[in-house]
Formats: C-alpha cells, sequence, structure tokens
C-alpha cells in the first residue's frame, strides 16, 4: 500500500513536469535578513558571503576603487553556462545616517537581497537558454559605484537584460518601470503577462521610477526593469507624487509612507512581511524564465507549452 502510494506520487510529480515548479516557501528568509543587519557594510559583505556558502550557490567578488582610496566589493553568482545574460541584481549595503551610524536596511534593500539568494536557488538545475546573473551590488548608496563597475565589465551587446530588485519587503502592489526606449518593451510585456498569470496588481511608474542600479544599465543602452513592493494605497501616492505634479491631488508637502521608513533608524526587520517575500520569490522567478524563453528569438512560456 505504501509502496504503491508512493509510486503515484512519484507519477504525479513527473506529470507535473518543471512547468509547475515553484520556489521553497522563503521560511528562512527572515532569519537570513536579520543577519544582515550590521554596524558596517564589511559586515555585511561578510554576512552576504555567508550566506551564499551556507545556500550551496557559487559566487565570485568583483572588487573596485570605491574613489575616497577603498575598495567595494561586489558579488556575482551565475546560472547556465551559454547564451546572452539576463542580469538580475540587487544591493546590499545600507545607507550611512546624518550621524553616522548605518541604517539596517531591511526594506532598502536586504528584502531584496534575500529574495536573490531564493532566485539563485530555485533556478539551480534548471536548463536556460541564457546565463543569468545573480549580482549583489555595493555601493548604491554612495553613487551606483556597484553597479557601474559591473557594467563597466560587460558589453553591451552581450547583456539581454537587467532586472533591478530595490524596496521589496512590504506591500500587494508591484510597481514597475526605470527603462527608456523600444528595447525596452520586451521586458515589460514580460512582466506584465506574470503579473496576469500571478494576478498581481502591477503599476506601471513612466515617465519617473525612483532611481537605483537599474541607472546604471541604461546608461550603457542595456535594456531593463526595475520592480518593487507596496501596498495599493502607497505605490499609488508615490506615483502621483513623481508623475502626477502639479495636479496630483496631494497635499503639498505630502511625502508617502516608504521615505520615512527608508534612509533611517525605522528600516528594521519589523517593516519586513514574509508574505511580500514569498511574492516576490515568486515573481522574479516566472520572470527570469519568462524573459529566459522569450528574448532572443523565442516565445512566451505558455505557448512553448502548446
Amino acid at each position: 500500500m505504501l509502496r504503491g502510494m508512493i509510486h503515484l506520487l512519484m507519477a504525479l510529480a513527473l506529470l507535473a513536469g518543471p512547468a509547475a515548479a515553484r520556489p521553497a516557501p522563503v521560511d528562512n528568509a527572515l532569519a537570513d535578513l536579520a543577519r544582515l543587519q550590521r554596524d558596517s557594510n564589511a559586515e555585511r559583505l561578510e554576512v552576504l558571503q555567508a550566506l551564499l556558502r551556507e545556500h550551496g550557490i557559487p559566487f565570485e567578488v568583483q572588487s573596485f576603487d570605491d574613489g575616497k582610496g577603498g575598495q567595494g566589493h561586489n558579488l556575482v553568482a551565475a546560472v547556465g553556462a551559454a547564451g546572452r545574460e539576463i542580469v538580475v541584481g540587487a544591493h546590499y549595503d545600507a545607507v550611512t545616517l546624518k550621524d553616522g551610524t548605518l541604517s539596517r536596511g531591511m526594506v532598502d534593500d536586504g528584502a531584496g537581497v534575500v529574495s536573490l539568494l531564493r532566485l539563485a536557488t530555485a533556478l539551480r538545475g534548471r536548463p536556460l537558454r541564457h546565463r543569468v546573473r545573480i549580482a549583489f551590488f555595493d555601493h548604491e548608496e554612495s553613487g551606483l559605484l556597484g553597479s557601474k563597475a559591473f557594467v563597466a565589465t560587460r558589453r553591451p551587446a552581450d547583456v539581454a537584460a537587467n532586472v533591478n530588485v530595490d524596496i521589496v519587503a512590504y506591500g500587494d502592489t508591484l510597481l514597475f518601470g526605470g527603462g527608456k526606449g523600444e528595447a525596452n518593451d520586451p521586458l515589460a510585456r514580460a512582466l506584465q503577462r506574470v503579473c496576469a498569470a500571478r494576478r498581481l496588481s502591477c503599476l506601471e511608474f513612466a515617465p519617473v521610477f525612483p532611481p537605483g542600479d537599474d541607472r546604471s544599465f541604461n546608461a550603457a543602452g542595456i535594456p531593463n526593469v526595475s520592480v518593487g513592493f507596496l501596498p495599493a494605497l502607497e505605490a499609488h501616492q508615490l506615483w502621483l507624487m513623481l508623475n502626477g505634479r502639479p495636479d496630483s491631488g496631494l497635499k503639498e508637502g505630502f511625502v508617502p509612507k516608504i521615505f520615512a521608513n527608508i534612509h533611517s533608524p525605522g528600516d528594521t526587520l519589523d517593516k519586513v512581511d514574509p508574505a511580500t517575500l514569498d511574492r516576490v520569490s515568486g515573481l522574479l522567478l516566472d520572470l527570469v524564465l519568462e524573459l529566459d524563453a522569450t528574448l532572443d528569438g523565442g516565445s512566451p512560456v505558455k505557448e512553448r507549452k502548446e
């Protein structure tokens, strides 16, 4: 009886196939995230390297001049052996506050870091048409230095797309934008298909999206899209603040709540919602697989199945 049940479960798993796969629940994401709460970015770098090793994710260290006589350090993992690159990035550094202390950096951008750890794990062993690079950037908070250094090592023609992941700690509404020009349209369409399939509320920010490491890729002419998550009301308030003035309808001087959290002592672990981390993990996996399927002459995942 037991043997027959095991055989049945195995058969069902085979029938489901890789297309039905979803990332494992991020039950340890908050524990990983809590470990990034350190008093210096050098310590955050050490913790991130330890987390990558513990998750079995091989990586390389890319060092660069920080412009102040020191060095910054990007950590880059790779999945897939061939094809043009899809780069998915988040920054691990936290901002230095006016009093000289370091923000806890949980929303900005520790949540993005743990989301990329899950993505690297979920992509392991999957057949891919592109080489996917998972990049953890340093010195985003001091002028996007890490992403600029990374982009300087690539030939733009070799990079099919960049996905920037920043501010994904809480909320149920996806914000996306950043990329300019027709070359970015396939990324936006892929993201919209994933949003529809996951029945997510998705809000496109145009023409203005909050700046981040996507700017380094945009400056090099590399197609890019930046993603974040916020509650619906806060997301629309932010859109109105950035894109709706002078007719936004917002009270003069109004600032969305997210700006009171980030770059402040309040950017703490209690702001992070595990349900949002689950949404981000699933979204990123589906988006990378959709981009891998559609870019460079491919077709959407649904069409490939049919």
